[in-house]
């Protein structure tokens, strides 16, 4: 006996696992943006009331630009993400240029933030020792800069996870699996119009008499 096939899965299911992955994502970075604009904030402050806030003075740099420049590199690409994947849903044109943009920035973006975090790393005795003996800097702040490193590594793991997420996930936006599409809809309700019309194609009865079909 023959087998009755199914109508083939729609791969709604791998949408879906994408969109939660991206959410989990997205709580994870939110904390680590605040952690780390918080404690640039702090240490620039720090750095200010000693005098020492100068281009000439490298303490600073280093961990500013790294706890920066990796809060608003996770910002951009959350915000760019976000608008990418909700297109390809809604527009049902399957993977693309942008798709394919934001699974090489989610990849590069893993070890920039696994960068930020050895840098964080490597600074804390230096901000340390500059800033808890001679100014407002507490344990609070200590600790905020020890999480804003951990939680650097740990951006920096779910980022590579997030990838392998986009790459193993793509077909839950494929054209078959998207939204409603109102521009394809009438495209298709014309066809059927030109084609119910008399004299339309597709229609042999319409055909005036003495008329030869040719194929």
């Amino acid at each position: 006996m023959a087998r009755v096939k199914g109508p083939p899965g729609t791969g709604e299911w791998k949408r879906t696992l994408l969109w939660m992955t991206w959410t989990v994502n997205l709580l994870i970075n939110a904390t680590y943006m605040v952690m780390a604009f918080a404690t640039s904030n702090k240490i620039v402050n720090s750095y200010r009331d000693l005098n020492l806030l100068t281009l000439h003075n490298t303490a600073w740099r280093a961990p500013i630009a790294a706890t920066v420049l990796g809060g608003l590199m996770v910002l951009m690409f959350n915000i760019m993400s976000c608008a990418i994947l909700i297109r390809k849903s809604i527009n049902r044109s399957g993977p693309g240029f942008g798709y394919g943009f934001i699974m090489a920035w989610c990849f590069v973006l893993s070890f920039f933030c696994f960068l930020c975090g050895l840098i964080t790393s490597g600074f804390q005795p230096v901000v340390e020792n500059d800033l808890e003996s001679k100014t407002k800097w507490s344990k609070i702040d200590t600790g905020a800069y020890q999480g804003t490193t951990v939680f650097s590594f740990i951006c920096s793991g779910f980022y590579m996870f997030f990838f392998i997420c986009l790459v193993v996930f793509q077909g839950g936006i494929m054209k078959q699996t998207g939204l409603y599409d109102p521009r394809q809809d009438e495209k298709r309700k014309m066809e059927m119009t030109a084609l119910a019309q008399p004299g339309g194609l597709g229609n042999p009865l319409t055909t005036p008499p003495g008329t030869a079909h040719t194929i």
